[in-house]
């Protein structure tokens, strides 16, 4: 074999230089700084996207806090809202309550005020109908003829003694 005569061997460590630095100088002229030119492309828009991340998610966090405070404050809203409109509930409920007990108090009056005519008017039937039996009574005990205003008077005395018990 060729390659392993050592006659041959200074000759193929020339060619081996030789070709080692020709290759050499073509990767570091022509490939390498494309690959280099490459890579700095590639780190730029490897740290721009990182920026972009970075940012959008500031962003995003600060439209999250301003979020929750919309939130928040919606809430409150929402929870004065409810505050408000249950306070009118109440007043609205007191108010009806008020009106109807003037009502009932009104009614409660007007029915106090009607027994009172009423009860009036059968005590005045009662001494009408009383007198009026009283002077047939002792027309028939005495047979004699009782001035009805005689009978009325006896009858008012009588009833005012009853009274005068009734209240002892």
């Amino acid at each position: 074999m060729p390659q392993f005569d050592t006659t041959f061997f200074s000759s193929q460590i020339f060619w081996t230089i030789v070709s080692f630095v020709i290759l050499f100088l073509v990767l570091d002229r022509f490939v390498l700084p494309r690959i280099a030119n490459i890579l700095r492309k590639r780190t730029r828009l490897i740290k721009t996207e990182i920026e972009n991340a970075r940012r959008e998610h500031e962003e995003m966090e600060s439209l999250k806090t301003e979020y929750a405070t919309k939130l928040a404050d919606i809430d409150q809203e929402a929870k004065k809202m409810f505050d408000e409109s249950e306070k009118r509930i109440t007043e609205k409920r007191k108010q009806i309550m008020g009106e109807w007990q003037q009502e009932m108090e009104r009614n409660k009056r007007d029915f106090l005020e009607d027994a009172e005519v009423t009860r009036r008017q059968a005590i005045r039937d009662i001494r009408n109908r009383s007198a009026d039996l009283i002077v047939a009574a002792a027309e028939q005990v005495i047979h004699q003829r009782v001035d009805r205003s005689e009978a009325q008077n006896a009858l008012d005395e009588s009833i005012c003694e009853l009274e005068k018990h009734k209240d002892n």
